[in-house]
């Protein structure tokens, strides 16, 4: 139950059987069992109604008719979030179709959201990627790119393990997002939401634009980029884009 639901009924409780309540029964071992049962009401009401109060509220702008998008906790994903449809293109489309920024950087912060489309509630998470080096696009060294992506839960609640599910705070990798501007729009439920609203970039989808230096070596959707079949190191990724980006200067 959310918390307005939960104030409507609270509004709706009538000022005499609040008195009556407080009346004193001659039976103490019903008023106790009573008082007992009104304390884990009120408890558990006002968890509750703080479930989603606590959680950071992201302003949107008029531009969004989404009811909410809050902050939420990792634990609060729920099974089930919608993924990115794959879109069939070839290595060069991946890097021309949207103009990606390409860069290597590494997770600094790593937020989680809840979007509530009418009733309708998808889940995301937010990347924040401290940039060392930029081989393509208008970014700079030493920028903090806030990038918008699939919803990176606990392993035991995906479906399937996608490479954006591999992320994690403090890793290295190089990345491909594309900056948003106003016509980036997610539609849903009759409602909007105006995607530079809640980050200034995001990933297409959670497979074809991350290239990730993980505990157990390099991870990213090979069959993708023909080109790197064979490479095995971050390094190695990154001077094959050095090459890329300096030959189509």
């Amino acid at each position: 139950m959310n918390h307005e639901k939960l104030l409507q009924l609270l509004g709706e409780v009538d000022d005499h059987h609040i008195e009556e309540s407080m009346v004193i029964e001659r039976r103490p071992y019903q008023r106790l069992k009573w008082g007992a049962g009104v304390v884990l009401a009120v408890a558990a009401g006002f968890m509750l109604f703080t479930s989603n109060i606590w959680n950071e509220r992201i302003p949107l702008s008029t531009d969004s008719t989404a009811n909410s998008v809050h902050i939420i906790d990792e634990s609060e994903i729920r099974q089930g979030t919608s993924q990115e449809n794959l879109m069939d293109m070839t290595e060069d489309e991946l890097f021309s179709r949207w103009n990606p920024v390409v860069v290597k950087g590494t997770v600094e912060n790593i937020r989680h959201i809840e979007i509530d489309f009418n009733g309708e509630l998808e889940y995301q998470s937010l990347l924040t990627i401290q940039v060392s080096d930029v081989y393509h696009g208008d970014v700079q060294t030493g920028q903090e790119l806030v990038v918008r992506a699939d919803a990176i839960g606990r392993a035991e609640q995906a479906e399937h393990i996608d490479v954006i599910s591999h992320v994690r705070q403090g890793m290295e990798g190089i990345f491909m997002p594309i900056p948003y501007d106003d016509e980036f729009i997610w539609e849903q439920n009759g409602e909007t939401l105006r995607l530079k609203d809640i980050a200034d970039y995001g990933f297409p989808d959670g497979e074809r634009y991350l290239f990730l230096d993980t505990p157990s070596g390099l991870l990213f959707e090979r069959e993708a980029y023909p080109s790197l079949q064979d490479m095995n190191s971050l390094d190695e990724i990154e001077r094959w884009m050095v090459s890329r980006f300096k030959a189509s200067e």
